[in-house]
């Protein structure tokens, strides 16, 4: 896979992982209403990355944002 390849894939607001799992990357007010909504939500923070998570437990899916977004949102 080529570089153009790879950089399109990642600009994407959603990716599949190997095992099926949609991740998709949001903003830091819907992270935030995701964090105290009614929808079962675990942590799958990526700290190597600077990637905060959450999973939703009954359809799988991923919401990921980037640290950085999240703590200048709070300014």
């Amino acid at each position: 896979m080529d570089a153009a390849v790879l950089h399109a894939a990642s600009s994407l607001p959603f990716s599949l992982m190997s095992d099926g799992t949609v991740q998709r990357r949001v903003s830091p007010t819907e992270f935030r209403k995701l964090l105290v909504s009614h929808r079962r939500m675990v942590r799958v923070d990526r700290r190597g990355e600077r990637l905060r998570g959450l999973q939703d437990l009954d359809t799988g899916e991923v919401f990921l944002i980037d640290e950085r977004q999240l703590l200048d949102a709070r300014r």
